[in-house]
């Protein structure tokens, strides 16, 4: 995601749709490098003779007619192919979508899109952050950390197969620990000859491995987050969706 601001002179006198679409489109071409597309082109705020703040500009009248967006664009090659992976299941892919930006309307109120949020929004190969402010989608980023690292650390943190990892992490991964983890017992089978005996893991053991990497995960989400708005948010919530959440 990144911040774009255009501004052009208004020929009319009032700001019309069409004025919109315009500056709307030369921030887009600026924001867009080689080989990258498009995903989204999502207005911030807009600008009319240097005041900021403005919602919705049609039929207001100015000499110059400004906009901030927020333009999000990923590579073009990537989103190709994933187009090509669905529309040889014979489906036809009407458009593409950022995930955080989606997982930001399906899990925010209107109150906290408004007072501020990011969402963190954490699948099996990635992580990916979408910031709220003002009501308005402003910042968005990610990389490739997810839950499925989660699942390798155990695999061979416990010598287990992946399955059993997957497994283990569903049923009882956690970050947090209680007084009675550190006793609690569990047989995991080992990874490889069938002939070999189980080992015996506690609680805490498995939580020991989920925490680090999750940590790590969060120290990346908090370094992304340094050079959105959200830093400037002090009260601002942090929400968690995906299936790694």
């Amino acid at each position: 995601g990144q911040l774009v601001e255009a501004a052009a002179d208004i020929r009319g006198g009032a700001v019309t749709p069409a004025d919109v679409s315009r500056v709307t489109s030369t921030g887009m071409r600026h924001a867009t490098g080689e080989g990258r597309t498009v995903l989204h082109a999502l207005p911030v705020g807009y600008t009319l003779d240097g005041v900021k703040g403005i919602r919705d500009p049609r039929g207001m009248v100015a000499h110059q007619f400004g906009v901030d967006m927020n333009v999000v664009t990923c590579d073009a090659t990537v989103a190709r192919n994933l187009m090509l992976a669905v529309e040889r299941c014979h489906i036809n892919v009407e458009a593409m979508a950022a995930s955080p930006y989606v997982a930001g309307l399906s899990v925010l109120t209107d109150d906290e899109a408004d007072l501020g949020a990011a969402v963190v929004e954490m699948g099996a190969g990635t992580t990916t952050i979408a910031v709220y402010s003002g009501g308005r989608f402003v910042h968005a980023a990610g990389f490739a950390v997810g839950g499925q690292h989660i699942t390798m650390d155990l695999a061979r943190g416990l010598s287990a197969t992946i399955a059993d990892a997957e497994r283990i992490k569903t049923l009882y991964g956690t970050v947090i620990t209680g007084g009675s983890d550190s006793r609690e017992l569990m047989s995991v089978p080992t990874a490889g000859d069938e002939q070999d005996l189980p080992q015996i893991v506690s609680r805490a053991t498995i939580a020991n491995i989920v925490k680090h990497r999750a940590e790590e995960i969060f120290e990346m989400v908090r370094d992304r987050l340094k050079d959105s708005p959200f830093a400037s948010e002090p009260n601002g919530r942090v929400v968690l969706s995906g299936g790694a959440s």
